[in-house]
């Protein structure tokens, strides 16, 4: 989960200012959390306590309201409903990484993903994007090789994840989708050499920088055995006392197990 934190901080200055090239200052201090993490912790809260997934993403919403939110998720936290949108959106992948870890199987880790996207994210794809995701990162910190992780996600989804970064980068603008982001982030994932890297692969697409971080960093979290100490000290410190405390809680209570 911190990897995805890190991920979004990281990204959140190239979000709306992209670049394509990998040579970029990781840790700017101009780094902020946005959406993705406040949501991501939302769903760590919310699985660590039992909560229910749709009034715990509308509390979030309340108590952190200018994170950045997509307008349709503005919206439906702002309503008096709790009915999802059939939405499509990276948002049910951004903020899944908390199911891998409290999922004790990947049959487990897909259900969950799925019940975490669907109160909001109910299209097919919603789903799909959430469960690819949440399914990479259990695959890797249950010990999985990249070509194993690569051939499963792919196999299962349909996502195609053979082309390289260096095909996809020319091309590749910002996009909001489940499927514009998803299989990206997982090629990022796939091609680095240690966290950093995937990082920094992740924003060289030059699209949606924090979002596409924020999926990468989740997996690459788990396959490279966490994140460098100085990339988490970075990140938890754009975090409140309370976003903090529960990402505390939940490495120690569900992570540590």
């Amino acid at each position: 989960m911190i990897g995805a934190i890190a991920g979004d901080v990281i990204g959140s200055v190239h979000e709306y200012n992209a670049i394509k090239t990998k040579d970029f200052l990781l840790l700017d201090p101009q780094c902020f959390c946005t959406d993705d993490t406040v949501l991501t912790v939302a769903v760590a809260d919310a699985l660590l306590n039992k909560l229910d997934f749709a009034a715990t993403l509308k509390e979030y919403y309340w108590r952190y309201p200018d994170a950045g939110y997509g307008l349709r998720f503005h919206d439906w936290a702002m309503s008096d409903s709790s009915a999802p949108y059939n939405s499509f959106g990276n948002g049910s992948a951004m903020r899944v990484s908390p199911v891998a870890y409290a999922a004790k199987s990947l049959d487990d880790t897909l259900a969950l993903a799925e019940w975490s996207a669907a109160v909001t994210h109910n299209h097919p794809e919603g789903i799909r994007g959430a469960q690819a995701t949440a399914a990479a990162i259990f695959l890797a910190r249950t010990g999985h090789e990249k070509s194993d992780i690569k051939r499963l996600v792919e196999s299962w989804s349909g996502y195609d994840l053979q082309r390289t970064l260096d095909q996809i980068r020319p091309t590749y603008t910002f996009d909001e989708s489940c499927q514009g982001t998803v299989p990206q982030a997982i090629t990022a994932f796939q091609e680095a050499v240690d966290f950093a890297d995937a990082i920094r692969n992740a924003i060289s697409l030059g699209g949606d920088a924090d979002t596409l971080a924020c999926i990468t960093g989740s997996i690459a979290e788990a396959y490279f055995g966490g994140v460098p100490e100085d990339i988490r000290e970075f990140a938890l410190t754009r975090l409140d006392c309370d976003l903090l405390g529960v990402v505390t809680e939940f490495e120690q209570q569900v992570m540590a197990r």
